[in-house]
């Protein structure tokens, strides 16, 4: 038989039919090519016939390797070859299938496959089960059944009559099939054949036994043609059954497209009735909506009427009762002229209210910076009256010693009295005191009388400068405390007066510094943002796409490997069985 071709491009019909069977393992086949290892064919088949097609038997997942592909194409097609012989009694082109293994299990053929399909399809429509395929089949798309009907009478052509005695017949048919008339002619010639054999031989016995054996014989040949021709009638009514269950088969499809037609007509005009259904339900909803809206609307402007029918009850009882509408409407409207210009003028100010904003900022921060200003002067002045703390306590203690000295100065005049018997101590001349005091008493009196001096001079310096009211020294006649102590305590004011200077000037140079380096921080920090935080971003996206990279990438070649492992052990595995079916050849030819 001749070699179709593919089908006539019905490759999705034969997809939709194999993906009909429950058996697949994996999911259904999308194209022809996933059908070259013919493992998806093998597990269609264990269905049709479980007893000749085992799916267990067969190599999976072989991937580009053809020469396993094509022992299991070998397989398939040897045991297909069985059961149509055995099961079905039917006979294909068994060794044109065979020559299209090499090129399928390569090339992934079309064509030979498409063959093995139309056989596959063939004997689903002819075994034990083929009530269930035919339903199957009958549930699948109109167009899809069509194609698939060309599809089982190719494979039906495919097929003829398997009988293991065909050779016997055929020579029977030869030997045997003979006309009636001929028959008649031997019958005759026979006859006179004996006739002139009893005229030779008179011997009756022999030409009877001829006769029996003859008859024998035609009754032998008579059986062999009953036979023929019975098996002649069985072909010719298997042939009539398959033509009646095609013709019904056909019926059916009809009906079952007149069926489908006029239930996708039904399912149109039901489906534009809901359409329109749905859009007049929009429609009424639309409106719906509307009524709502202006409904609304209508209650708001009736309450407005409303109110303006109470405020103009109660202007019209006002303009009754004051009869002066004019001048009122010339007031209100100077009042809304005076209302616009305040609205205009809070607009303005309004629009104002950035600048503003921006000012109050700014003043915000000088209060900040005045207040910090106070708090350094507050501390300042803390310590500025600390030390004038301090220096009143030194000028309480040299009062204290001036007073300690003055009381010594007057016990030592009571004593020269005493001594000189003179009236008076503050009145003393200085002749009689040079006379009568000693050089040293006379001398630390004059030192004395110095310091006190120039202790008046200090407090009075001090009380023009603003300092803190110091009560007024008496003067006394008697000599002051010591000028050493006094200058001493002077140069220590002074000391301590640069010295707070300093330190103000150092806290107002370290608080402009500190200013000038928080604008400094902050300006380069903004610029930091601005310039690198971008960049670190983009170097974080970049950082995680490529672990994203490699994470594939070591999945992939994990993958890989694991396939290389398993095609090596499969190839391994092949070697080894190709090992050893030529030793068993090689053995057998020994």
């Amino acid at each position: 038989m001749g070699d179709d071709g593919g089908g006539g491009g019905k490759p999705n019909a034969m997809l939709d039919f194999l993906a009909t069977f429950p058996t697949l393992s994996g999911a259904p086949p999308t194209t022809m090519q996933e059908l070259s290892d013919g493992v998806a064919i093998f597990e269609i088949l264990s269905e049709i016939g479980p007893d000749y097609f085992d799916p267990t038997t067969i190599a999976r997942h072989l991937g580009d390797n053809w020469a396993l592909k094509s022992s299991n194409l070998r397989k398939l097609v040897r045991n297909l070859e069985w059961y149509f012989h055995e099961e079905l009694k039917k006979e294909a082109d068994f060794e044109n299938l065979n020559s299209q293994l090499g090129n399928i299990a390569r090339n992934s053929d079309e064509a030979g496959i498409a063959h093995l399909i139309e056989l596959v399809a063939a004997a689903a429509v002819t075994c034990d089960l083929k009530g269930m395929f035919v339903g199957r089949i009958m549930r699948m798309q109109p167009e899809s059944q069509l194609q698939l009907k060309g599809v089982i009478e190719r494979g039906m052509k495919r097929l003829s009559v398997y009988d293991g005695d065909t050779d016997d017949a055929d020579e029977l048919e030869m030997n045997f099939d003979t006309t009636p008339d001929a028959n008649e002619e031997e019958e005759n010639d026979d006859g006179a054949l004996f006739e002139a054999d009893h005229l030779k031989d008179p011997s009756a016995v022999d030409r009877e036994d001829l006769e029996t054996a003859l008859l024998e014989t035609r009754r032998e040949v008579q059986q062999h043609k009953s036979q023929i021709a019975e098996v002649r009638e069985d072909s010719e009514k298997a042939q009539a059954k398959l033509r009646a269950l095609v013709e019904d088969l056909q019926d059916r499809l009809a009906k079952r497209q007149d069926e489908l037609i006029t239930a996708e007509e039904e399912l149109r005009t039901s489906t534009a009735d809901l359409d329109d259904a749905k859009s007049k339900i929009h429609d009424l909803e639309e409106e719906k909506a509307q009524l709502d809206d202006e409904l609304d609307v209508a209650s708001a402007k009736a309450t407005q009427l409303h109110k303006a029918e109470a405020t103009v009850i109660a202007y019209r009882k006002k303009l009754e009762g004051v009869g002066v509408i004019n001048q009122q409407m010339t007031d209100l409207e100077d009042q809304a002229a005076g209302y616009l210009r305040q609205i205009m003028d809070l607009e303005a100010e309004v629009k104002k209210t950035t600048t503003l904003s921006r000012q109050v900022d700014s003043l915000q921060k000088q209060l900040a910076g005045l207040q910090r200003d106070k708090l350094e002067s507050s501390d300042t002045q803390k310590n500025s009256s600390a030390e004038i703390g301090e220096l009143k306590n030194l000028l309480s203690a040299a009062e204290k010693a001036k007073k300690m000295y003055q009381d010594e100065l007057k016990e030592l005049r009571e004593q020269q009295a005493a001594m000189v018997d003179v009236p008076e101590v503050e009145g003393f001349d200085r002749q009689s005191e040079a006379q009568g005091i000693s050089p040293a008493d006379r001398e630390k009196t004059m030192r004395l009388e110095i310091e006190n001096q120039k202790l008046k001079e200090q407090i009075q310096a001090m009380s023009q400068n603003g300092d803190a009211p110091v009560a007024p020294i008496e003067s006394a006649p008697a000599p002051a405390a010591p000028s050493a102590d006094t200058a001493a305590l002077e140069k220590e004011v002074a000391e301590l007066k640069n010295a707070l200077a300093k330190k103000e000037a150092d806290n107002k140079k370290i608080g402009s510094d500190k200013d000038k380096l928080e604008a400094y921080t902050k300006r380069t920090l903004a610029k930091f943002q601005d310039k690198y935080l971008v960049a670190l971003q983009e170097c974080k996206a970049k950082l995680k796409e490529k672990q994203d990279k490699i994470e594939i990438l070591e999945s992939r070649s994990a993958t890989e490997k694991t396939a290389q492992k398993r095609e090596e052990r499969l190839l391994s595995s092949t070697i080894y069985e190709l090992g050893l079916a030529i030793m068993q050849n090689r053995l057998k030819e020994r």
